[in-house]
């Protein structure tokens, strides 16, 4: 293969359609077999324009089939990348409109809902009433009979705690005289206790007041009359204690009897108490069960309001952006379409624009190229700006930093320099490019060598 003398321009189509027949361009196959023709013919421009070049400024620039070959790997490999980062930012965008698509749905959606449950809140709110209604009825009526059951049930517990009392009083007394009682009854076992009364201990009483009638003395005279004498003393000592605990025995009994009727008294008015109690907790729990409802609805409504109102304040808020989104999505659509061009033009520049001044530069770029690309209707943008399709700003900046100038042309050049598929040779009499490159490459461990190259002409 010749990689010296120029080749024909049918050699230039072949090789191109060749690298290119199974490589993906999207764009018509009219389009591609004329982009695949438009990369001889650039070709060929150049050649003719690096003798114009010499004629003109009498430097001496060429180009080989290698120069071509890189032309074509470059456009390959400059079309990918940049058809990549376009669907990457196309494929963002259409992700933030369906995410804003997704939130109108969304508030719609739950306006809808909003609705049925303040539909929903405003039923609960009639039942809540309606139940409260019912509950301060019954509490009215409980408050009512408790208060009337309160006053028996304080009545009762009054009369309670009298009987106690005197229970306790008559209780005492008795076991007091329990131990005299019981003596007598034992010393009476074999007589008719209930026979004594009060006018038999009457008739006794002088006897009992003489000093010689004991049971001592009883004794001397006679046994039997000592057992009377002692029968006639137990006799009046049981009237006198008996006379004292029967009305004891008897208020007891009376009072155990009037104690019974109050405790039931007071069992019936806890009872009815009790009862009015559980039907106004029965009530009360009714109300606090509606009064859940009304509360889990409110609260859900809530929610959805403002789930509502952060949807809409999203959708308010990048209503600008939505127009802006969908206006850029569409503006991919065309810039993926004047790609096939655009890249035509970024990679003839780094291909081949190196050795020339800005002068020839533009007139390559845009007297000749550009004019080939309409007249055989490859879409690119008009005003194409090389720079910021190759590098960003952060980049160039970072570059100027660096110490590379900030004009059109350094700039160019340091695309070319970082960008394009072979190595340049750099001729910088003001070595502003060289030392670009070493504060550049400075932490890449970059070794200058101090040879010089003298080239003549």
């Amino acid at each position: 293969m010749d990689w010296f003398n120029r080749w024909p321009k049918e050699a230039l189509v072949a090789v191109a359609s060749y690298f290119l027949s199974e490589f993906n361009i999207v764009c018509s196959s009219e389009v591609k077999t004329q982009v695949v023709e438009t990369m001889g013919l650039f070709h060929d421009m150049v050649s003719e324009s690096c003798e114009n070049y010499f004629q003109r400024y009498r430097r001496r620039a060429h180009v080989t089939p290698k120069s071509y070959l890189s032309f074509i790997n470059g456009y390959k490999d400059v079309y990918s990348e940049k058809l990549g980062n376009i669907n990457e930012q196309a494929e963002r965008m259409q992700i933030g409109l369906s995410k804003l698509m997704e939130a109108s749905e969304s508030v719609a959606k739950l306006s809808l809902e909003l609705a049925v449950k303040e539909k929903e809140l405003a039923l609960a709110s009639v039942k809540a009433d309606k139940v409260l209604a019912e509950v301060t009825v019954s509490a009215e009526a409980s408050a009512k009979v408790k208060n009337e059951v309160q006053g028996v049930k304080d009545k009762a517990q009054k009369i309670v705690d009298e009987i106690d009392s005197e229970k306790v009083v008559a209780e005492t007394k008795l076991e007091a005289a329990r131990p005299a009682l019981e003596e007598a009854e034992a010393s009476l076992q074999q007589f008719a206790k209930d026979s004594i009364n009060e006018e038999t201990v009457e008739l006794l009483q002088p006897y009992f007041n003489m000093e010689d009638y004991t049971f001592e003395n009883g004794k001397k005279v006679c046994g039997n009359v000592a057992g009377l004498l002692s029968w006639t003393q137990a006799m009046a000592t049981f009237y006198g204690i008996n006379r004292e605990v029967l009305p004891l025995k008897s208020n007891l009994a009376k009072q155990e009897g009037r104690l019974k009727v109050a405790n039931a008294e007071l069992a019936t008015a806890q009872a009815l108490l009790d009862e009015k109690q559980a039907e106004l907790d029965k009530v009360q729990a009714k109300f606090d069960a509606a009064m859940k409802e009304k509360m889990d609805l409110l609260n859900d409504a809530d929610v959805c309001r403002r789930k509502m109102q952060a949807a809409s304040a999203l959708i308010d808020g990048l209503s600008g952006e939505k127009v802006r989104w969908t206006q850029q999505s569409k503006e991919f659509k065309t810039q993926i379409n004047r790609l096939v061009g655009d890249v035509l033009l970024c990679t003839g520049f780094l291909s081949y624009c190196g050795p020339f001044n800005q002068i020839f530069r533009n007139l390559l770029l845009k007297d000749l190229w550009e004019v080939e690309l309409r007249v055989r209707k490859i879409p690119f943008t008009e005003n194409l700006n090389l720079i910021s399709i190759l590098v960003d700003q952060p980049t160039i900046s970072e570059w100027n930093l660096q110490g590379l100038p900030g004009d059109e042309l350094s700039i160019q050049n340091g695309i070319i320099v970082t960008k394009a598929t072979r190595y340049p040779l750099l001729i910088d009499p003001q070595t502003q490019g060289k030392t670009w490159i070493k504060q550049k490459e400075k932490g890449n461990e970059l070794q200058v060598s101090n040879k010089i190259l003298n080239k003549y002409y």
